[in-house]
């Protein structure tokens, strides 16, 4: 429910009655993980997902039973066969399909934050009411933040790639001509900084990512230092191996030490094979994604296991 605030938000603004479908359960292996929700309004709009398309069809009828004044309910999907709504994946699914009217005013305010972008927590029994004895709880983060240091093409790709991504990307380079909102329109926000500066002023935690992007040693050298010391979970930094090389003997004149410099993922990204703008930035933020997730990077078809951890 949470990660429809936004569209739940709008949809109450609007006056329109909604009804939610929740991921609450899942066992084996499944599309999308807990907490992922669909919503159907009064009007017939449809906005989110629970399974891919498996059990969309399913789950709309449900919503609409409830907006015509039906109970809340658990509906349990499997595999099913040929006559009746399931998973492809081979996994089992609980979804808890509720009136979003039954929210109280805490309850609501939770989703208030959701929208807002901040950190969120909804606990909801069977009947879809807020309660303390949970049949599910929900959570979500402040949305992670990026920070593109260099107002380059490769950034402007970055940053439209990142926001879509769930990332709030900061852009920051000391070249006000460069630095102009009107380049970055996906970026949260665009500062006309030293970089090195702006990020040592910051305190910075293992969900965020930092990616220098410029070619000067002089600017880049030391936005690369603070960001290494400043705790950020991911510090990239674009060049060539030559340009690498270069950068880690600045760095090592600079006072980085070794495990500082083990901490530098450059050449940034993904080994793709694309070069244009928006091939860098598919391999940029699927090495963020990987880094943060524990995950390998390899193809799937060579990683034995589930899919979805």
């Amino acid at each position: 429910m949470l990660e429809l605030a936004t569209t739940l938000r709008t949809w109450a603004a609007e006056g329109r009655r909604v009804a939610v479908a929740t991921l609450v359960a899942v066992d084996g292996s499944a599309p999308r993980a807990v907490g992922a929700a669909l919503a159907v309004d009064d009007t017939g709009r449809v906005a989110g997902s629970i399974s891919g398309g498996c059990v969309e069809a399913d789950l709309v009828a449900e919503c609409e039973r409830v907006l015509a004044g039906g109970p809340a309910c658990m509906c349990r999907y499997g595999v099913g066969d040929w006559l009746e709504p399931g998973l492809m994946c081979g996994g089992t699914i609980d979804v808890l399909i509720s009136d979003v009217a039954v929210l109280d005013e805490p309850a609501w305010h939770q989703v208030e934050r959701a929208a807002a972008g901040l950190d969120a927590t909804l606990a909801l029994g069977a009947d879809g009411r807020p309660c303390t004895d949970p049949v599910v709880t929900l959570t979500v983060r402040r949305p992670r933040r990026l920070v593109v240091v260099g107002a380059v093409e490769f950034g402007v790709a970055l940053c439209a790639l990142a926001a879509r991504a769930g990332f709030a990307v900061t852009v920051v380079d000391h070249r006000e001509t460069f630095a102009a909102k009107e380049r970055f329109p996906d970026a949260t926000a665009v500062v006309v900084e030293r970089a090195a500066r702006w990020i040592a002023a910051r305190n910075w935690s293992d969900d965020d990512a930092i990616c220098v992007l410029g070619h000067d040693l002089a600017h880049d050298t030391p936005a690369i230092l603070a960001a290494l010391r400043g705790g950020a979970g991911y510090v990239g930094a674009m060049g060539s191996r030559t340009t690498h090389e270069r950068r880690v003997e600045a760095l090592a004149a600079l006072g980085a030490t070794t495990d500082e410099l083990a901490c530098l993922r450059s050449p940034i990204g993904l080994d793709l094979g694309g070069s244009a703008p928006e091939h860098t930035a598919v391999a940029i933020v699927a090495e963020i994604l990987a880094v943060r997730h524990g995950a390998t990077g390899l193809p799937l078809s060579r990683v034995p296991g589930p899919i979805h951890r």
